[in-house]
C-alpha cells in the first residue's frame, strides 16, 4: 500500500533540492568577459534558416526568432551568419551587415532581445569559394578565396584573392562591426570555421599561396589577424570581439585522398 504522505513529501523534497541545485549550478551564474557581462552562461548558437528577404533586408520573422529564445531565459545570442558583403553570403535571405541602411533593422533585433536581459552577439562572415547555394549575384563571379582552385564540397570555383581585394575584404570587416556597435549591439563574433573565407586562408591543405598570406602558419593567419586588428581600430577595445575557428579542418572528409588540413598536434608536455 503506498503511503501517498511520504510520496508527497518526497516529491515536495525533490524539487526543493531542484531549486536549490540551480541556484547553487554555475551554468547560471553570470559570465564575465573582459567588456561583456552575460546574465548566464547558456548561449543560443549561431542557427535559424532563410527567413530574410532576397534583396539582404530583414524581416519581422527574424526579429521574432530572435526574441523567442532570449524569452525562452538564454543568457546570450549568437546570430546566424551575417554577410559582411553581398558577393560573400552563404546562402540567399540571410540579412546584411554590408550597408549603414542595415543598422536600423539590427538595432530593432537588439532591442527586442534586451527586453529580456539578453546580450546580443552578431556573426561576422563571408563564404568565400564556399556558397551552399549560390546567388544571382555569384552569376559569373568566382567566390573570392586564398587559392583559384574551386570548391570540394559544390565545386564552386575561386579566386586567389589581389591584395587589394584583401584590404576590401578586411574593411567590409571592419565596417560590419562598426555598424553593429551602432545598433545598440553586444559585440561581434567572426565566422572563422566550418570552411568559409577564414578556413580557406588558415588552413594548410586549401591555401596554396606563395606570398605573405601563404605558406606558415604565421602567413596563413595573417588575413584573420589583419581583420581583427582593423576591427579593434574602429570599434576600440571596449567592444566585444571574438572568433569562432575550427581547431580540425576535415578537409579529407568527402575525399579521402585530399590533404587532411590543420590537425591538433601533441607536444611533450602538452594536452592535444
Amino acid at each position: 500500500m503506498v503511503d501517498r504522505r511520504a510520496s508527497s513529501r518526497t516529491a515536495s523534497s525533490d524539487q526543493s533540492a531542484g531549486v536549490g541545485d540551480r541556484e547553487l549550478d554555475p551554468i547560471f551564474e553570470p559570465l564575465v568577459f573582459r567588456n561583456l557581462t552575460v546574465k548566464n552562461r547558456v548561449f543560443r548558437s549561431s542557427i535559424s534558416g532563410r527567413i530574410d528577404n532576397y534583396n539582404g533586408s530583414g524581416t519581422q520573422a527574424r526579429v521574432n526568432w530572435e526574441e523567442r529564445f532570449a524569452r525562452g531565459g538564454v543568457g546570450g545570442i549568437i546570430s546566424a551568419h551575417v554577410p559582411v558583403d553581398v558577393r560573400g553570403r552563404i546562402l540567399p535571405n540571410y540579412a546584411h551587415i554590408d550597408d549603414d541602411d542595415k543598422i536600423p533593422f539590427w538595432r530593432r533585433v537588439g532591442e527586442r532581445v534586451h527586453e529580456h536581459g539578453c546580450a546580443f552577439i552578431l556573426q561576422l562572415s563571408h563564404g568565400g569559394r564556399q556558397r551552399d547555394i549560390a546567388g544571382v549575384e555569384n552569376a559569373g563571379n568566382r567566390g573570392l578565396s586564398s587559392t583559384g582552385k574551386p570548391d570540394l564540397f559544390h565545386g564552386f570555383p575561386g579566386q586567389a584573392m589581389s591584395h587589394q581585394e584583401v584590404r576590401a575584404v578586411v574593411e567590409q570587416f571592419a565596417q560590419g562591426a562598426r555598424r553593429a556597435r551602432e545598433a545598440g549591439l553586444d559585440g561581434v563574433e567572426l565566422h572563422a570555421c566550418n570552411g568559409y573565407l577564414f578556413t580557406q586562408f588558415l588552413s594548410s591543405a586549401i591555401n596554396d599561396r606563395s606570398d605573405e598570406y601563404g605558406g606558415p602558419l604565421e602567413n596563413r593567419a595573417r588575413f584573420l589577424l589583419e581583420v581583427i586588428a582593423a576591427v579593434r581600430r574602429v570599434v576600440g577595445q571596449d567592444f566585444h570581439l571574438q572568433v569562432k575557428i575550427s581547431a580540425v579542418d576535415h578537409n579529407d572528409a568527402f575525399l579521402p585522398w585530399d590533404k587532411p588540413g590543420n590537425r591538433l598536434v601533441r607536444r611533450a608536455g602538452h594536452g592535444v
